[in-house]
């Protein structure tokens, strides 16, 4: 009887990953190709860093995979929860490799205006523009 109640519940997770599969493909492709362009616009370049918003695009585009042969075109308004239904530890695992890469201080968060309010794409960027350089890291670049 347990396995029957096993497999009816590893049925409707597959069924509802096939669904969001589809609904993400739906979206990709109703917005054609990625263009980083139009992502970078939306942000005022001259008071963020534009490496944050290049990595941020890059990072979400992996962490999110391919739809119809190609990445999936980043809008900085998209919701992680509900564009991307993404799970809050893999939004951290995004903040955190673009803060590694970048030399972003993740000490004491909760200075940062944007602490415990990221929602969007655009959050997450605001977030790491706010939070303090690596001063060994500064040096390098």
């Amino acid at each position: 009887m347990v396995i029957f109640y096993i497999t009816g519940v590893l049925i409707l997770v597959a069924i509802y990953i096939f669904i969001d599969h589809c609904r993400m493909k739906k979206i990709s492709h109703e917005r054609g190709e990625p263009n980083i362009c139009e992502y970078a616009r939306s942000f005022d370049f001259r008071n963020v860093d534009t490496k944050i918003i290049r990595e941020v695009w890059s990072e979400i585009q992996l962490s999110l995979g391919n739809y119809n042969g190609r990445p999936f075109p980043v809008k900085a308004d998209d919701t992680f929860d509900s564009i991307y239904k993404m799970d809050p530890d893999d939004l951290d695992d995004i903040y955190w490799s673009v803060a590694d890469r970048l030399g972003i201080d993740t000490e004491n968060p909760e200075g940062n205006p944007y602490f415990n309010q990221i929602r969007s794409v655009r959050d997450l960027v605001m977030f790491l523009n706010h939070q303090p350089r690596i001063k060994k890291y500064n040096k390098v670049l």
